[in-house]
């Protein structure tokens, strides 16, 4: 059962970072986002902290055929998730390989509406700093 604070931090992160993410051109919905290019899948996942107060945001690469599991299913480019992508194939926001841990963004001191949105521009900010820093490598 999902605490209040996460509901409400979903419901910000819904209105203020969803609408983000779809200007970058992804699609998708909550927690699971992916932006088609002819070469490639960008993938992003929202993960919670299952002890609460806080998430991260995993990114990751595939390719634009989609994704064929150890097992042998397929899966689709557009049933694709951050977390079908191996783990050394894969980053958190913040970092710049699967080694470092990324920005974990906390929200559990938050006490009001203006507390949640102050989050959700954090991420905002934060994939807007890992944008400029991938252009620039």
């Amino acid at each position: 059962m999902l605490s209040q604070q996460r509901k409400d931090m979903i419901t910000i992160l819904k209105r203020e970072v969803v609408p983000y993410l779809r200007s970058q051109q992804f699609q998708g919905s909550f927690p699971h986002f992916r932006r088609l290019q002819s070469d490639q899948i960008d993938l992003i996942t929202f993960q919670f902290n299952r002890h609460g107060g806080s998430f991260i945001i995993e990114l990751a690469q595939a390719s634009a055929a989609g994704f064929q599991t150890y097992w042998g299913e397929q899966i689709t480019p557009q049933k694709m998730t951050a977390h079908d992508v191996d783990v050394d194939a894969r980053r958190r926001l913040g970092s710049h390989s699967s080694y470092e841990d990324g920005i974990w963004f906390s929200y559990e001191s938050a006490q009001s509406e203006q507390d949640y949105i102050r989050v959700a521009q954090q991420v905002i900010a934060s994939f807007e700093q890992d944008v400029s820093h991938e252009a620039r490598n």
